[in-house]
């Protein structure tokens, strides 16, 4: 007896609304994901970090109270933050540079500990996410249902957003939280209302760029291991590269031949040349304008058409290579 009409059917059941579909592929790589217990550990220790600017915080809002933290805190700011300019007002009106003190404590939060785990966690796991479906052929499942391209690639993504919002979002925003609690007054609010808004800039500004430039990577070869060399390679080069233009710069400027100081305006200029070259500087120059901490709005606008590039393309190659896959 013959058998007739083999191979697919249109679907007559209830589809999924395709709003929702991206997140199924999601949720599924987030499960796998989630099964490796190193994985589970590293968002553990991730969060370790947050107790130093907490602590900072704390110290800066009892200095109001208890004169002798003043010293502390302005220790803090000649010190490890870099910014004796704040020092004198930190002694004669603490409160006038509240909003910036908190600001350059979470954008430290995020440019240190939490960039370092978030190149580490990306690292590990983006590259896997495409390069495994390619290598056992799992994407021809994904596509024998009604999912597009574009919502597989959204999905994926998401999965990393998932992890590094646990390591990065999250934990900037209990810092702030923890802030206002640990303040004697929660009139704290007024002052500081727009940190989170400013964090959640920040998070998008890192997550976004970053996923798009390890997706490309990862479609790139059914190797996960490549994807994750270039990707490191990606960070480490650029940050090379930068330390060592930047050297090169100072040594050449007028100034240093004679013996003399370098001259600051003209090094401003190589290093936004050179920034661009790599992904870590180029982060840093936009979190520092989100949070108000760099004033120099004309020079952050080439990092960020860098990042909207970096983001734009590599979600198009991404597709691209779906797309010619299904083809054959």
């Amino acid at each position: 007896m013959p058998v007739h009409d083999l191979g697919f059917r249109h679907w007559e059941g209830k589809r999924t609304p395709a709003w929702l579909r991206p997140w199924f592929v999601a949720r599924s790589g987030v499960s796998l994901v989630w099964r490796r217990r190193w994985l589970r550990t590293m968002l553990m220790l991730a969060w370790l970090p947050i107790v130093v600017p907490a602590l900072g915080i704390f110290i800066f809002e009892y200095s109001f109270t208890e004169p002798e933290m003043r010293g502390a805190v302005v220790q803090m700011l000649r010190g490890p933050m870099g910014r004796p300019d704040l020092a004198m007002a930190a002694l004669e009106d603490p409160e006038s540079i509240r909003h910036e003190f908190w600001s350059i404590l979470i954008l430290a939060f995020f440019r240190y500990p939490q960039l370092t785990a978030m190149v580490l966690l990306v690292g590990l796991i983006a590259p896997m996410l495409v390069s495994y479906d390619l290598r056992s052929k799992a994407y021809l499942l994904y596509f024998s249902r009604p999912l597009s391209p574009s919502e597989y690639i959204l999905g994926k993504s998401a999965v990393v957003w998932f992890f590094l919002a646990g390591i990065v979002t999250v934990p900037a925003m209990v810092l702030y939280v923890a802030g206002v609690l640990l303040s004697p007054s929660l009139s704290v609010v007024a002052e500081t209302w727009d940190l989170p808004l400013r964090i959640l800039a920040a998070s998008g500004v890192l997550l976004i760029p970053t996923t798009a430039l390890a997706m490309s990577y990862s479609s790139l070869t059914s190797e996960s291991r490549y994807a994750s060399f270039a990707w490191f390679a990606t960070w480490v080069m650029g940050f090379v590269a930068y330390q060592f233009l930047t050297w090169m710069g100072v040594s050449e400027l007028p100034g240093r031949r004679r013996g003399r100081g370098p001259n600051w305006d003209e090094l401003d200029v190589d290093f936004d040349r050179w920034r661009l070259l790599s992904p870590y500087h180029t982060l840093g120059k936009v979190e520092n304008w989100i949070f108000g901490l760099d004033k120099t709005d004309g020079s952050v606008w080439p990092a960020l058409v860098l990042l909207a590039v970096v983001t734009v393309c590599g979600m198009l190659f991404v597709r691209h290579r779906l797309i010619a896959r299904l083809s054959v």
